[in-house]
């Protein structure tokens, strides 16, 4: 099971490979018996979700949260859905969340529940901004990085010269945060930092362009820049709300990596035979991303978890990655 579940989940190998390792260990099963062993396995791994999700979304913590598209086969055909990942780097735990593939709002306040977060930080996707409108002592963060983006489209495709003064601008800003990761500043440092009058100065310089770019008067701009401008315009207020704490951070890029799994599997294995399938995707990966974050191997951990639970336990509160026992085996 150790292996079944990390050659699957860590290294992306589909199923009907993992059944040649198989054969050459002189073991004859089938695919669907594999799938069986992983569905059987995900619900004991499901009781650890429990006890990580309430440790991820504990009272006043900072949650990074993405989601990505998956295919599904439902009643003979392929539909695309989406899973979800949320992100707690104080706590160290990582969670992944199938909500019968939506990517609407009630799936989302499905997964939050009645948590009471300090900041939750996303991309402008428009069903996170709920937030700001029923979750009122919830700060809402975007990612810088999408924004840059789209003026990085917009100079490269479009030909646009006025991004590169945004892109200089953000890059300011970029090189702050680098200076101050290398320095290994405080919480409270960082945030005495963005309050100084260099921070306020680029951020002032860029809502001065935007505003005159938004002008009336300002000459006509080719599409990819009207979209930078937009996104800038409508979320400036998230965009830059990271300045209120030294903990917050100035991107999304924490969830984008953990996310980026789930993408591999995408490739190699297509599709999901099923929704329950994803939910057993979900489950394993929210253990190796959890384990990834703290810093032990996720195949020792998936020998102890399974020898544990042949053995008979089911005290999940000490079989989490972090009260396992792998201390010393940490990589």
């Amino acid at each position: 099971m150790a292996y079944l579940a990390f050659n699957k989940y860590v290294l992306d190998t589909p199923l009907y490979r993992e059944l040649t390792r198989i054969m050459d260990e002189q073991m004859r099963v089938s695919r669907m018996t594999l799938t069986n062993w992983l569905e059987k396995g995900s619900k004991y791994v499901t009781e650890l979700i429990k006890i990580l999700k309430e440790s991820c979304l504990e009272k006043d913590s900072i949650v990074n949260c993405d989601e990505t598209w998956c295919r599904v086969k439902v009643e003979d055909h392929y539909r695309k859905k989406y899973m979800w990942c949320l992100v707690n780097k104080a706590a160290k735990v990582v969670i992944y969340c199938y909500e019968d593939g939506s990517r609407g709002r009630d799936a989302l306040r499905h997964i939050l529940g009645d948590s009471q977060l300090k900041a939750l930080q996303s991309d402008g996707y428009n069903v996170y901004m709920y937030l700001d409108e029923e979750l009122i002592d919830t700060d809402h963060l975007c990612c810088l990085a999408h924004a840059r983006a789209k003026f990085k489209y917009a100079s490269e495709q479009g030909g646009d010269k006025d991004a590169d003064f945004f892109l200089d601008a953000f890059g300011e800003l970029y090189q702050l945060e680098a200076q101050y990761d290398t320095g290994k500043l405080s919480a409270e440092q960082i945030k005495a930092c963005w309050q100084n009058l260099k921070t306020k100065e680029i951020i002032i310089r860029l809502r001065s362009k935007l505003d005159a770019m938004l002008s009336d008067i300002h000459p006509p701009r080719g599409d990819l820049m009207e979209k930078a401008l937009s996104y800038l315009n409508t979320f400036w207020t998230q965009l830059f709300a990271y300045t209120k704490d030294g903990c917050y951070t100035i991107d999304n890029s924490i969830a984008e990596r953990f996310i980026r799994p789930l993408s591999g599997e995408r490739k190699n294995s297509l599709f999901f035979g099923s929704g329950k399938m994803a939910r057993v995707s979900a489950a394993y990966h929210t253990l190796i991303s959890t384990c990834r974050m703290q810093g032990v191997s996720a195949l020792q951990y998936f020998k102890m978890f399974f020898q544990a639970i042949v053995n008979g336990r089911r005290d999940y509160e000490n079989l989490l990655p972090m009260t396992i026992g792998l201390g010393n085996n940490k990589l």
